[in-house]
């Protein structure tokens, strides 16, 4: 089973529309707290691969290396901004949960 963490539930929602069986660790948002550790432990010992999976964006960046130094088994996901955008109110949101399923399939691993 792959292993996936995600910033968000609409991210994880994204990504189950293409991979149904992979398993989650939400973040709520850029936590990583002693409860966000836990379920990355759980993932890794339920999980083949876990991966990081965050927005592309500055806050994601910073999340994804926190993660990534704790845990170096663990790879990153890199989502191509273009990719991953959406206007709101005049400017460019970007985000996992913007990805089109095409492009997730193309993306992701262990679909």
């Amino acid at each position: 089973m792959t292993g996936y963490i995600v910033e968000g539930k609409s991210d994880q929602l994204r990504v189950q529309s293409v991979h149904p069986h992979a398993h989650f660790v939400i973040l709520n948002g850029i936590s990583f707290r002693h409860k966000e550790r836990r379920a990355i432990e759980e993932a890794l010992t339920l999980c083949d691969e876990v991966y990081v999976l965050t927005d592309p964006d500055e806050p994601g960046d910073k999340i994804a290396l926190k993660i990534m130094e704790a845990y170096p088994e663990i790879k990153r996901i890199r989502i191509d901004p273009k990719k991953a955008r959406n206007v709101r109110e005049h400017r460019y949101k970007y985000g996992v949960e913007y990805c089109s399923n095409q492009y997730l399939k193309e993306t992701l691993p262990g679909i």
